[in-house]
């Protein structure tokens, strides 16, 4: 492979490509750059000769990328990201940044963690803003490919060489029902646990398997009659219901009173879950990269 010439190439473009596989829109993609849509066609026409490669075409249902864009587009993040890297200040100064911080999450984390997050952010950072992305449970491609700066959730056990991960703190199981059910006020045995049917959240193919798992161990299965991606909804929902819900107590303890909600102890044991913090090596060492870190690791701890 023939060695590129950098000099001759305005790294601009990689910034404007970036930006148009983003948006596989030209009109969106000027505006967020600045530029007249004529400016940005020559801008995606001079990015085409380059590349010798079309890069965006048009199709029925809008722009689509070609496979060489496809490639492109996780490595581009990569190399802008380094770039990025290079030329950020030595110091972050929270008191007046404006970085908006990308954070992928479920609403179990946004619920649990993001009242003290964002509280402390709001005083020590005012101008700071966070942009919360939906995860999968055990996803780690949104921070693969860069379209999010960290992700907070339960990660998976063997990780990439690339990613980082901290634990932020520990969950245990508990039982949830409505204040009317038959289970209410008495102490949950394993016969009742599994006499009525069950709410479960599935957020990945290996969601509900620590409860399943724990019950397999005891010889034991439940049945379950309703699935949902959502947390908190999924919660409300069991009102004038005789479902049980096994769910992560920080999850239900602040929900209990507005849900009309109690809360129950397993009568078996179940592994606790991890809730832990990601991100990708190259933003390791990043200023605000860094102090994010620390505003979600002080928060958690707060919890």
């Amino acid at each position: 492979m023939s060695e590129v010439n950098l000099s001759k190439i305005d790294l601009n473009l990689l910034v404007a490509l970036e930006v148009l596989l983003e948006e596989r829109h030209v009109s969106k993609s000027a505006a967020r750059l600045g530029l007249s849509q004529p400016a940005m066609s020559r801008t995606l026409g001079r990015l085409r000769a380059v590349f010798d490669d079309p890069l965006i075409v048009r199709t029925q249902s809008g722009y689509e990328p070609t496979a060489r864009a496809e490639k492109l587009e996780n490595s581009l993040k990569a190399v802008l990201g380094e770039i990025r890297g290079v030329f950020a200040s030595a110091e972050f100064d929270p008191a007046t940044a404006e970085d908006t911080f990308r954070l992928s999450t479920l609403d179990y984390s946004e619920l649990v963690i993001f009242p003290e997050f964002m509280s402390r952010l709001r005083k020590a950072a005012p101008g700071v803003k966070v942009d919360v992305q939906q995860r999968s449970i055990f996803s780690i491609n949104d921070i693969e490919a860069g379209t999010t700066d960290m992700s907070i959730g339960v990660m998976p056990k063997n990780l990439p060489k690339h990613c980082r991960a901290e634990k932020l703190f520990e969950d245990d199981y508990v039982c949830v029902m409505h204040a009317d059910h038959p289970l209410a006020s008495r102490a949950l045995t394993l016969e009742g646990y599994l006499a009525f049917p069950h709410s479960t959240i599935d957020t990945g193919k290996s969601a509900g398997s620590a409860v399943d798992d724990a019950l397999a161990r005891v010889g034991a299965e439940r049945r379950v009659l309703k699935r949902s991606p959502h947390f908190i909804a999924s919660l409300f929902s069991l009102g004038k219901s005789d479902l049980l819900q096994t769910v992560p107590r920080r999850l239900a303890s602040p929900l209990l009173a507005p849900a009309n909600l109690v809360l129950n102890e397993l009568p078996f044991e179940v592994d606790p879950i991890a809730l832990s913090q990601l991100w990708h090596a190259r933003d390791h060492d990043h200023p605000p990269h860094r102090w994010l870190r620390e505003q979600m690791r002080l928060a958690a701890q707060s919890v």
